[in-house]
């Protein structure tokens, strides 16, 4: 490895500990009560060396936001390529893994997009249409493929953003505990059991 690479790394790493340290912050402090200072004492550095990856206090938060959603995007994207019924609980369970492993970053993004309109337009609002995008690109695909039964493949993506969606949501607002891993699990099979199955009461097997 050169010394350019090894550079970039270091900037790279450091770039990531000063957004995880501000998140940490953001979500504690709120976006307009914090300040570079705090910023900078939670991530062990001078408050001028922040400036030296950062414009500003703004530019963290954007880089925040543009972070915030960037592994669930991951995790939907390998629904494309899913057919089974446990590769589907497998999505949903990354998914609500990496909500709870980045839950500052989701935190600070929901929070600031209530006040900024820029931030809910330009990357709450454009995360969530690519993920439902990709989820009604998914879903027509599994009907055209005879897995699904035929519904409107857009109503079914925004159903299931709205059952995640509202599972986490108390998370995000602080007032539920973080799911442990058994939960997480088990939220992902009821969500695949919900998705696939419904509610309705089946008939015994002979």
């Amino acid at each position: 490895m050169g010394l350019e690479e090894r550079r970039r790394r270091r900037i790279a790493r450091r770039q990531s500990e000063i957004l995880a340290a501000a998140a940490r912050v953001f979500a504690e402090k709120s976006y307009a009560n914090a300040t570079t200072r705090d910023i900078a004492a939670e991530a062990d550095v001078a408050e001028g060396t922040l400036y030296n990856y950062f414009g500003s206090k703004r530019d963290i938060l954007l880089a925040i936001a543009s972070e915030a959603d960037a592994p669930m995007e991951a995790a939907v994207g390998q629904a494309m390529a899913m057919e089974t019924r446990q590769a589907m609980v497998y999505m949903f369970e990354q998914a609500l893994d990496l909500s709870a492993a980045r839950l500052d970053f989701a935190r600070t993004l929901v929070g600031e997009a209530w006040l900024d309109d820029h931030i809910l337009q330009q990357f709450l609002m454009a995360r969530l249409q690519a993920i439902h995008a990709r989820l009604t690109e998914f879903i027509r695909a599994r009907i055209a493929a005879g897995a699904f039964r035929p519904i409107e493949p857009d109503l079914g993506a925004r159903v299931a953003m709205s059952i995640f969606g509202g599972l986490m949501l108390p998370v995000l607002r602080g007032v539920a505990p973080i799911p442990s891993a058994e939960e997480r699990r088990a939220l992902a099979e009821g969500i695949v059991d919900v998705l696939l199955d419904g509610v309705r009461a089946r008939p015994l097997q002979p």
